[in-house]
């Protein structure tokens, strides 16, 4: 009966007290939100492109090769361990009367890897039928309409659309890649049967492994066994290369012969039709002379047969001299293609993994960002939510003194005494942890996919609880709340129950040091006098205020900070450190270089360029990953400050070293280098390059490595060989640069043009994915602080409820019993302001460092707009705050308050 009664109290407790219960519930359920709900948000996206890549088969390796791919490659490939090995072919094809540029796919019903994904219709079913991307349905495509692809690739140009299709190869649904034909960028691709392709030849091997199977497809251990895989497959194919060259110079020269017989057959035809020329004038001299004997009357008949003899015999001449020419044309032909042959490149095999493919790395690098965003500014969050409930949990118990020592009185044992608490507190918290849980899990990681995935196609987000920041969110919080009323409780209850029963005496009254401050003090008013003692005398009070709003009003900061920098990277990298504004590829035959050249020059809105050797390196270090750099090596080095400007880590401009070589910050970072250090390149042959760093420089976008022609030569052990220009021009549109693009390109000496529009806009949209997350952040920090304020507030109101009463008889005004509280609520909000301007640049300088990627350096950039925003929602929760105290004090039952110890 006595425990039957007492829960009833408990519960009576809570009905009483519903206010601070829903606060703590409401902390609760917002910590557990966040922290729960960001921390799943990066393994939710994780998963679900995993699925999406697995249910539609993704390859986990593709092989390419610049002289085209044999049974012989394939054959090879099969030895690859683990690997399933399916061909396929490709090409880019430029409609010049739509002005689009399409990339064309073989398709092959047997085939099990890439699988594509029917939006609307049907798969080809038939030789004259084709699927289109979904993104050509803008283009005004329908199903059953007529398709023309005029190309020589082709055994047809005619074919019928039969639906529209997604393809795991293509992750982002804005972009599909460049071309090199064209305006250089795929507008949308096409899959049509590949028995319709003329060549024999294969573009692309696709390797699907069986060692990687079940693995998350962004975990280490993926790529760790892919890593491996790669090598296994470059070391079975390292001779394919050189096999492949002998086979096209092979085939070169099988495909001249017949041009040399037919040539050397005429040559032989023409030397004996000159042999009879030879004999016919010398037979014709012979009839001249016998002529002048004959009679006068016969000699005009044979002297008009001889001069058509003559005339005949000059055709013949004539005709022979255009023989002879043609012949020795197409000898010059040959031996041209001949020589051709002769110094054919060794084609290159490229290795391509998952991450090569359009939108697959950025979003799994968007995956990555958030959580690691949420390894910081949930925690934090988190943080601040337990303080605030620990201290109110702690203020319930210290107000309840009376009631234990009543009890303790009766005969209640300590356990009994705590069991209320207990329910309390673990109902208040499990239900915050539960309701945080549920809406953490099915809600943040939810909205955040959803808003992201407006950039990509994989279906729906899959929501799973993700059990361990479940189980740290209840943890903590159970403790906060839980372990707080306990370690009170059991401090009151080691006092007599006759101590209990009488109020806790008030600290003492000292002099503050604002009071030794007189010109000051002597203008303060009696009411701000007392606040301000107040605020002295009870320290901890103030510094749990305080620390409380710096907190949320941090957390605001950090929220639009985080912003503000993530965003800056392209104005920090474009301008202040890259000064061009396209990057022109041109091709190795000799006349490249010239022929991309004249077509710039002719470009009015071309204003300078530059001639570079650049490709990839791979840098290498024991105990490290290997890391892709993209070297430039300008032709004339005093020109290259005035398109990139480089500077050290300081800020300060350096001029290119003639000997060493210039590394930008973030692969100093990764392999921990310094100046004077010697480090391993390798181009794409395997080759090594010893090098010394003679400059670190600043840089945010990219990996780069600089270094003179004369140091080139000697780390590379041969000359720089331009293949690129730097080129600065006027601004243009995108109808300009595309116009461009495709003039290059149809000058035939250009490979690829890049124009630095184009990263900027898809680093912008790469950034942009992160709005909604910033945007959550600052709504649950701006809640939390309206919750952390209006809490404290009630708190401060129940503790000092029969001094409220006092003033009040002594006949205190409602406003000025108001400003009693509210003003130290004023000073608590600015003080906390302050602290959180701080608390906001060291949090987001701490969430930028944890989410900095192998080739993106986030600068620390926080706009005012940030502090502002902070600053006004934190005074804007102040005055509500303010509003409903002022309400709440207008109906204090002084009476009852002032009675209450009694």
């Amino acid at each position: 009966m006595k425990t039957k009664t007492y829960l009833k109290a408990g519960f009576r407790e809570i009905r009483q007290s519903k206010g601070r219960f829903i606060a703590i519930i409401l902390i609760v359920m917002l910590g557990t939100l966040l922290y729960v709900g960001v921390k799943t948000a990066g393994p939710v996206m994780q998963k679900t492109m995993d699925h999406y890549v697995d249910r539609l088969e993704l390859s986990d390796l593709q092989i390419l090769s610049t002289g085209g791919l044999t049974e012989e490659d394939v054959a090879q490939s099969e030895k690859i361990p683990d690997a399933k090995v399916e061909t396929g072919k490709q090409f880019y094809y430029a409609n010049p009367n739509k002005n689009e540029v399409v990339q064309v796919f073989s398709y092959n019903k047997a085939d099990k890897q890439n699988q594509l994904e029917v939006v609307e219709g049907k798969l080809p079913e038939k030789e004259d039928q084709l699927v289109l991307d979904e993104k050509a349905r803008n283009k005004g495509y329908r199903i059953g309409s007529s398709y023309q692809i005029d190309s020589s690739d082709l055994k047809e140009k005619e074919y019928r659309i039969a639906g529209f299709v997604r393809s795991p190869l293509f992750i982002n649904n804005l972009e599909r890649g460049a071309a090199n034909v064209g305006n250089g960028h795929v507008d949308y691709f096409v899959y049509l049967p590949e028995t319709n392709f003329q060549t024999e030849l294969y573009s692309v091997l696709y390797l699907d492994f069986s060692n990687v199977d079940g693995l998350n497809t962004y975990s280490k251990a993926y790529q760790d066994k892919m890593e491996k895989n790669q090598e296994n497959a470059e070391k079975i194919l390292k001779n394919r290369p050189q096999q492949r060259l002998d086979q096209l110079k092979q085939s070169a020269e099988e495909a001249l012969e017949p041009a040399k017989q037919e040539i050397a057959a005429g040559k032989a035809q023409l030397a004996n039709a000159s042999e009879q020329l030879t004999a016919a004038k010398e037979q014709i001299a012979q009839q001249e002379t016998a002529i002048q004997q004959l009679p006068e009357a016969q000699r005009a008949n044979a002297a008009s047969q001889l001069a058509q003899q003559k005339q005949q015999l000059t055709d013949q001449e004539t005709q022979l001299t255009e023989k002879e020419k043609e012949l020795n044309n197409a000898e010059k032909e040959v031996a041209e293609n001949e020589e051709k042959a002769r110094t054919l490149s060794k084609p290159s095999y490229l290795y391509n993994q998952r991450s090569e493919n359009v939108g697959f790395q950025e979003f799994g690098d968007l995956a990555d960002r958030i959580a690691a965003i949420a390894n910081v500014f949930p925690v934090f969050f988190f943080f601040i939510a337990a303080l605030i409930t620990f201290t109110t949990m702690t203020r319930m118990v210290e107000e309840n003194r009376r009631e234990i020592g009543t009890l303790k009185a009766l005969g209640y044992t300590k356990l009994e005494i705590a069991r209320k608490y207990a329910i309390y507190a673990s109902l208040a918290s499990g239900i915050g942890i539960i309701l945080g849980t549920i809406l953490g899990t099915n809600l943040l990681p939810r909205i955040i996919f959803e808003l992201s995935n407006e950039r990509y196609d994989i279906g729906k987000a899959i929501i799973f609880y993700d059990w361990p920041p479940i189980i740290q969110a209840a943890a903590a919080f159970f403790i906060a709340a839980f372990g707080a009323a306990m370690l009170v409780l059991f401090k009151d209850l080691r006092e007599r129950p006759a101590a209990l029963l009488q109020p806790k005496a008030p600290k003492p009254g000292k002099r503050i040091i604002l009071e030794y401050i007189t010109p000051l003090w002597s203008r303060l008013s009696f009411n701000q006098k007392i606040s301000y003692r107040n605020l002295f005398r009870y320290k901890s009070r103030m510094f749990m205020a305080i620390i409380g709003i710096a907190g949320c009003a941090g957390l605001m900061v950090a929220g639009v900070g985080l912003k503000d920098s993530l965003s800056s990277v392209s104005s920090k990298q474009f301008g202040p450190i890259v000064d061009y504004q396209a990057i022109v590829t041109f091709s190795a035959e000799e006349s490249g270089k010239e022929k991309t050249a004249s077509v710039l020059e002719k470009e009015e809105k071309v204003t300078d360029k530059l001639a570079i050797d650049t490709q990839q390196l791979e840098i290498r270090k024991k105990g490290h990953a290997k890391q892709s750099l993209t070297m430039i090596v300008p032709e004339q080095t005093q020109r290259l400050a005035s398109f990139v400007h480089l500077k050290d880590e300081n800020g300060q401009s350096v001029a290119l070293p003639e000997k060493g070589i210039a590394i930008t910050q973030k692969t100093a970072e990764l392999f921990h280098l310094e100046k004077g250090e010697t480090i391993s390149l390798y181009d794409e042959d395997q080759k090594e390059w010893k090098g010394e760093i003679s400059e670190i420089l600043e840089n945010y976008l990219g990996n780069f490595v600089y270094m003179s022609p004369a140091y080139y030569q000697e780390i590379a052990d041969e000359e720089m060989t331009d293949n690129a220009y730097l080129v600065q021009t006027k601004p243009m549109t995108r109808t300009q640069e595309e116009s461009l693009s495709k003039e290059l390109l149809a000058s035939g000496s250009v490979t690829n043009t890049s124009f630095v529009s184009k990263q900027i806009e898809t680093q912008e949209e790469s950034m942009a994915n992160l709005d909604s997350v910033v945007l959550i952040f600052v709504v649950l920090s701006g809640l939390l602080a309206f919750i952390v304020l209006y809490n404290l507030t009630n708190i401060n109101i129940s503790e000092r409820v029969r001094e409220l009463s006092t003033i009040k008889v002594l006949g205190f005004f409602d406003n000025e019993v108001t400003m009693y509280i509210v003003r130290e609520n004023i000073i608590f909000t600015i003080l906390g302001i302050i602290g959180g301007f701080g608390v906001g640049y060291v949090l987001t300088d701490f969430i930028l460092q944890q989410a900095s990627m192998e080739n993106v350096v986030f600068p620390l950039v926080i706009t005012w707009g940030a502090y502002v925003l902070s600053a006004g929602l934190t005074i804007l929760f102040t005055v509500i705050v303010m509003i409903v105290t002022h309400f709440k004090l207008k109906h204090i039952h002084m009476i009852d308050a002032l009675k209450s110890n009694e």
